[in-house]
């Protein structure tokens, strides 16, 4: 009986080892058991939490749970604490345009009808109106371009606090290197613009642009030529008054009609779109039309009424005028851009958050079960940021804390978002709006590792006004070797970024093949895009574990 039992006892353990051999080469990271965890993680933070704005308690709350969620599968985590400035950002830095706009017409009018004449009261209104705009320009030059908080007494900021979750898993022998991979919790505030006139959020970005440079430049003229009045009396504005009308009437009224004639191209180029706007313009929505026809019938409606006005005895009090009239609409769209209320957020970016979940979950089986595939030296960080939507605030604070630490040994850093397209990743070598370069070593091994599991993907610079990620607060923070990707279609992009559409209706409930994709961001294939995303990130660590 000894030697029947002991037969079989073998058996039974030759049985468990061929599986476990086999079960090395074939574990499958696509399963519907990965796959489900992401949904329902997105799912459940969503039911508990719902939006998550930066620095707020249900920002606060969500790390809390994250926490125990990644307790389950890292060695380690923690909830690093920071402060900062949530209403130094772009977003606030906009409708502050409109008012600073409003503001500067206002004085520089006064100062003008006080006393037409006098250049020395012209000059002091055209200062100071070209002070304001000058002043505005340089808040988003500190706090967006350079993260520096600089001005927030001025402006009353209080800082806030808010928090990162970073789950740490280590290697089976020595930490010899480090790869960081990097998502954000927190969601956006909405913008109304692409809430409620979609493709229309492009005309007004550009338009709020052309507005404030083109104020920003009669105020300068005019202080100009109040400088030089002062010495020589008998100069006028006259004649550039009469040039500035004519730029404004040709300028405004036909950047508004060249938009929307590049939208209606845009949409009749089908799959062909992408080299106008990032192919970010695939239908035109109703609202939008209606908008931008309404806009184009009073730029013409009002510049016809004020034409005789403008061009009989020319002024730059006039032109002021004639470019307020034609400007009113992005001045209005400007000051309702956003909005405090928080959207949803589960593309952007919980997407994310979910992928560095299963990361978590798919280490720590492989750790227990599949030891062939587990890092040997690589420590693997899975970082979920706070304060992404006010200017990659946590995972700079983050890189900041830990740069000595870095330095040490080879870090690297990905920072995947709003992962939304199996057919496409988008790789970037910069970003546009932040004028952050990114690491060619890490992102042409992310190219290699695409390639290698046959996804599709581009590479390059990230679009101008698309926003930043957590990567531009890395790098600004320090950590100089950090890449980022992101999973979505631009032709999509205007029809739930930032908006309460990017809610878990948009994700696929049931899993499907990932050739079945949809036609539009109704219903997109997400759940393949997010598996793709953890191929890629897992496929990433092999290679940098496996680097001399």
């Amino acid at each position: 009986m000894e030697i029947t039992y002991f037969d079989f006892n073998s058996l039974q353990i030759l049985i468990w080892v061929k599986k476990m051999a086999k079960g090395r080469k074939d574990y499958k990271i696509d399963s519907d058991e990965n796959s489900d965890y992401m949904y329902n993680l997105i799912d459940t933070i969503l039911t508990e939490f719902g939006p998550r704005g930066s620095c707020s308690k249900e920002e606060k709350e969500c790390s809390e749970f994250l926490k125990d969620e990644f307790d389950n599968y890292c060695d380690s985590v923690e909830i690093e604490k920071f402060k900062t400035y949530p209403t130094l950002t772009v977003h606030d830095w906009i409708p502050r345009s409109a008012f600073f706009i409003l503001i500067s017409c206002t004085i520089f009018l006064i100062f003008y009808f006080i006393n037409i004449f006098s250049n020395g009261t012209l000059l002091i209104g055209a200062l100071i109106g070209s002070g304001l705009l000058i002043f505005n320009l340089f808040l988003v030059y500190k706090h967006y371009l350079n993260a520096q908080m600089w001005g927030a007494k001025i402006l009353m900021a209080k800082p806030k606090p808010s928090q990162n979750v970073i789950g740490i898993i280590e290697p089976k022998g020595e930490v010899k290197k480090r790869v960081i991979f990097g998502s954000h919790y927190d969601s956006a505030r909405r913008f109304n613009i692409a809430q409620y006139f979609r493709e229309a959020y492009i005309f007004f970005i550009f338009g709020a642009i052309l507005s404030l440079f083109t104020f920003l430049i009669l105020f300068i003229t005019q202080s100009i030529f109040s400088i030089i009045g002062l010495f020589n009396p008998a100069i006028t504005t006259a004649s550039i008054a009469t040039v500035l009308n004519w730029v404004i009437l040709i300028l405004l009224p036909g950047s508004t009609v060249f938009i929307f004639l590049l939208e209606i191209i845009s949409v009749s180029l089908g799959e062909k779109r992408e080299k106008i706007l990032y192919g970010s313009i695939s239908k035109l929505s109703r609202n939008n039309i209606i908008l931008m026809c309404g806009v184009i019938a009073y730029q013409i409606i009002i510049s016809l009424l004020l034409y005789n006005s403008v061009f009989s005895d020319p002024n730059l009090a006039k032109t002021l005028t004639l470019l307020f009239a034609n400007s009113i609409h992005f001045l209005i769209g400007m000051n309702l851009f956003t909005t405090n209320k928080i959207v949803p957020g589960a593309l952007d970016n919980l997407s994310a958050v979910a992928v560095n979940g299963c990361l978590a979950k798919i280490l720590k089986e492989w750790k227990d079960n599949y030891p062939d595939l587990f890092p040997k030296n690589t420590e693997v960080i899975l970082a979920n940021f706070g304060c992404e939507e006010v200017g990659s605030k946590g995972s700079k604070a983050y890189a900041e804390k830990h740069a000595a630490e870095f330095k040490k040994i080879d870090t690297s850093a990905i920072t995947p978002d709003t992962i939304g397209d199996p057919e496409l990743i988008n790789i970037f070598t910069e970003e546009g709006s932040t004028r952050v370069k990114f690491h060619e070593d890490v992102y042409n091994l992310l190219v290699e590792c695409a390639e290698e599991l046959n996804l599709g993907y581009h590479v390059g610079p990230q679009p101008l006004v698309s926003g930043g990620t957590d990567g531009s607060g890395l790098v600004k923070g320090g950590l100089e070797k950090t890449s980022a990707f992101v999973g979505l279609r631009y032709s999509d992009y205007l029809y739930y970024y930032h908006t309460d559409r990017d809610d878990i209706t948009l994700i696929n409930k049931k899993r499907r093949p990932c050739e079945e994709n949809g036609e539009d961001y109704k219903n997109r294939n997400y759940r393949c895009a997010m598996e793709n995303a953890v191929k890629l990130c897992l496929l990433y660590i092999q290679k940098k574990d496996k680097e001399k």
